[in-house]
């Protein structure tokens, strides 16, 4: 950082710490839009970050936003690639806004829309560490809602950034399901069977099966019923009287493992379509049957790409 800017970051704490946080703001924008103006952009995301973690870290989380934002319009206008130093910026900046600031929303389609532009390598659904630390905020903002109402709203946007996540999102969300069933109480296939469904839309079987480990982990370990423990293929499998979802599911996961497995699809969609019907899982099972096997089932003219469906409205 050059002696110029330094002085710059200088002056502005020095307006933080007299309380005049609003010339602190306006002074920022300022200069950043001169060093913008005249090109010289490092100089402007320097000064930028370092002037927003210093707003942050003094609780102006409305003008912490704001800037934020023209961080990114920054990034935008200078074609500066996502890289792990220019996301990670933008990821430290996000943290330390509260898990129920209102900008969130936006800030997740602007970050990520950029993380889809100027990616180094194609990325469908943008970065997966942007979409992890807006899942886990959201997250965190949907557990302090008062109402089930709310609490699924919020829910419901986290869920779509964990799933396109990182590894580390995928305890997070498991943890926030079963804790779900633990409250809500009901079948915990019903919970579990967002995870699978899911990470299967993405075609991500790996990430299918650490689901329903991870779940069904908790699930043994806090239930006392019976189960009847197999083995098929080298893969452990439990089998619950009071869960046929849950034997589905496992069974589910196995089969979405093998290539040329149409003929047990089929023979597990016939033994379980009764109980998927009732669920109204049938449509994302249909999917999944022509998804991996080419399996004629289900609307197969209108039900269109579920993996564009996710993104749906995102960035509306």
């Amino acid at each position: 950082m050059s002696d110029k800017l330094q002085k710059t970051i200088a002056r502005f704490q020095q307006r933080i710490d007299n309380k005049d946080f609003y010339e602190a703001h306006q002074t920022l924008r300022t200069i950043t839009n001169r060093y913008v103006k005249s090109k010289q952009y490092t100089n402007a995301i320097d000064l930028l970050y370092q002037g927003l973690t210093i707003l942050a870290k003094n609780k102006e989380y409305a003008s912490a936003g704001d800037l934020i934002v023209y961080l990114i319009s920054v990034y935008e206008e200078s074609a500066t690639p996502c890289t792990k130093e220019t996301k990670n910026k933008i990821i430290e900046l996000i943290s330390l806004l509260p898990d129920t600031d209102p900008a969130l929303g936006d800030l997740s389609k602007r970050a990520l829309q950029w993380s889809i532009d100027y990616a180094e390598v194609k990325l469908i659904f943008g970065d997966s560490s942007l979409h992890h630390v807006f899942g886990v905020k959201l997250l965190n903002a949907a557990a302090s809602q008062p109402s089930e109402e709310d609490k699924h709203k919020f829910f419901s946007v986290a869920e779509l950034h964990l799933v396109l996540g990182t590894y580390e999102s995928l305890p997070v969300y498991i943890d926030f399901l079963y804790k779900w069933f633990e409250t809500l109480g009901g079948d915990p296939g019903i919970y579990l069977s967002r995870a699978v469904v899911n990470y299967a839309y993405l075609k991500n079987v790996k990430f299918v099966h650490t689901a329903v480990n991870l779940f069904l982990a908790r699930y043994l370990g806090a239930e006392k019923e019976k189960v009847e423990e197999l083995e098929e293929e080298g893969q452990k499998l439990f089998f619950f009287e009071s869960s046929k979802l849950l034997n589905f599911l496992q069974l589910l996961a196995a089969t979405l493992d093998k290539s040329n497995a149409g003929d047990k699809f089929m023979k597990l969609y016939g033994n379980y379509k009764p109980l998927i019907s009732q669920l109204g899982l049938v449509n994302p099972v249909d999917y999944l049957g022509r998804f991996y096997f080419n399996l004629n089932l289900g609307n197969t003219s209108g039900g269109g790409n579920m993996l564009a469906n996710m993104m749906g409205s995102f960035f509306k």
